[in-house]
């Protein structure tokens, strides 16, 4: 049969082994939801998206997360394993060479006074080559499932790395959130301190009752008491962001604000422009390009399975001197060579092959579905988070406006207490109206701004364009 023939079987036969990998269901493809801007593509900037909070801690903390957490580290150590092992897989497809030298001395042996030969040397030195040639494909499949495998792993370390940047920027938000509760708490005792030294006053001077002391009593400690909460919580996170970053207290601790001194001092930032199309999600999303590498390396798996029908061709070669004095072993040896062929072809082997390629198949079905559940997860995920940062920032702005009222009531009340014309009873109310609404409008940015995180998270924008795709 000739070359040209053979070449014809070859690739009709590997392309009967390839087989395509399935796309997603068109329906994944529908519009956002109705309440969302107008989506635009990301670009270079968008992915550094923690810069629009404009606060130069979080720039410092995910940095150092960046440089140094340990579950990121360990990402990349596996890809560097996988790229190692994908190497060793390349260069089968290449000739493997290997080098022998051998040499021996020996002396005869005296049989009945008699010595039988002297002292006698031999040497040999050879170059073998192999090399099967991929005729089928195998070989090719197999490095192609090794490139998908390390392109997967890179993806799952981009998934490490945009958790690892959201978890740290809404622990940040958490801290900087009890630091604000404690200085809420600490403002809100000053003034009803106020209320207890104009209570006493009234007291001494008979126009105010026991009951009305010891209310505001109790009101200015029931306050004080959420100091000690907001300052464990505070702690909490903080030790969280030392886990993440991998240090230490004397290392994190300049980086934070000693306090909150100023309840509108949360970070807080607006959606940038980069709301994605489906398409773009699962485009982008490291956990989705992870399983559609996956199924691709699966694909592949199932051909070096079915490839394994077909005839295996390798091809050897020896050359080599020899010689009986190892000092002339280069100089005279005897030069010797050898070329050799070999075939290896299944006949009966009792259905194991079938039995490998249904187990290929199977494999590739798990891995689609594994990759349509992933695609339909971040798109919930996306659409998610998108609806409560809308719903958050609606929220955000009805109590920043509520608790500007509340201050302002407080005060009037306090006002007209002093003068007599309002009941302590009314006093107190405001005032903890006031605590409650200020409280709730600083939860409410601190929650908007985490919410925009889960934004961000969701669509998978990595640092670093193109960063899942380098080799």
């Amino acid at each position: 049969m000739s070359h040209r023939v053979m070449s014809v079987i070859a690739l009709a036969l590997l392309a009967a082994c390839s087989q395509p990998v399935r796309q997603l269901p068109d329906d994944m493809q529908s519009a956002w939801v109705d309440e969302q801007r107008a989506i635009a593509p990301a670009d270079a900037a968008s992915l550094t998206w923690w810069k629009a909070f404009d606060d130069q801690t979080i720039d410092q903390l995910v940095e150092l997360a960046e440089q140094r957490n340990l579950d990121l580290r360990v990402a990349e150590a596996r890809v560097r394993e996988v790229r190692a092992q994908r190497r060793a897989t390349l260069a089968n497809l290449a000739p493997q060479i290997d080098a022998s030298v051998d040499a021996d001395r020996s002396s005869g042996r005296r049989f009945a006074g008699n010595t039988i030969g002297g002292i006698q040397e031999n040497a040999s030195a050879a170059a073998n080559a192999s090399w099967e040639i991929d005729l089928f494909g195998r070989l090719r499949a197999e490095a192609r499932a090794a490139d998908a495998e390390l392109r997967a792993l890179q993806a799952d370390r981009d998934a490490v790395r945009v958790a690892l940047i959201a978890e740290v920027i809404r622990n940040y938000l958490e801290f900087r959130l009890y630091q604000v509760q404690t200085e809420l708490s600490l403002r809100n005792a000053q003034a009803q301190e106020e209320t207890v030294r104009i209570t006493r006053a009234r007291f001494d001077e008979g126009f105010a009752s026991r009951l009305d002391l010891e209310r505001t009593v109790s009101s200015l400690r029931t306050t004080r008491a959420q100091i000690p909460q907001s300052h464990e919580l505070a702690e909490a996170a903080r030790h969280r962001l030392i886990l993440l970053t991998a240090s230490t207290p004397e290392t994190l601790n300049p980086l934070l604000p000693a306090s909150g001194s100023d309840p509108g001092a949360l970070p807080d930032s607006d959606a940038e422009s980069v709301l994605l199309t489906p398409a773009d999600v699962i485009a982008r999303r490291p956990d989705v390009q992870a399983a559609e590498r996956r199924l691709i390396a699966a694909a592949e798996q199932r051909n070096v399975a079915e490839a394994l029908r077909y005839p295996r061709i390798t091809l050897a070669g020896l050359l080599g001197v020899q010689d009986n004095r190892v000092s002339d072993l280069l100089d005279t040896g005897t030069r010797t060579w050898s070329v050799s062929g070999g075939l290896l072809a299944p006949l009966i082997d009792f259905g194991r092959i079938r039995a490998a390629i249904d187990a290929a198949d199977a494999v590739q079905e798990q891995a689609y579905l594994t990759y349509e559940q992933t695609a339909r997860t971040a798109l919930q995920e996306t659409q998610t988070a998108l609806v409560l940062y809308t719903q958050g920032k609606l929220r955000q702005q009805e109590l920043a406006s509520a608790a500007e009222s509340a201050r302002r009531a407080a005060e009037l009340a306090r006002r007209q207490y002093t003068a007599g014309a309002l009941s302590l009873l009314e006093v107190l109310d405001a005032e903890r109206s006031v605590y409650a609404v200020e409280l709730d409008a600083a939860r409410a940015t601190a929650d908007v701004s985490i919410r925009l995180v889960n934004v961000y998270e969701s669509m998978g924008l990595v640092p670093g364009s193109g960063s899942s795709s380098r080799q």
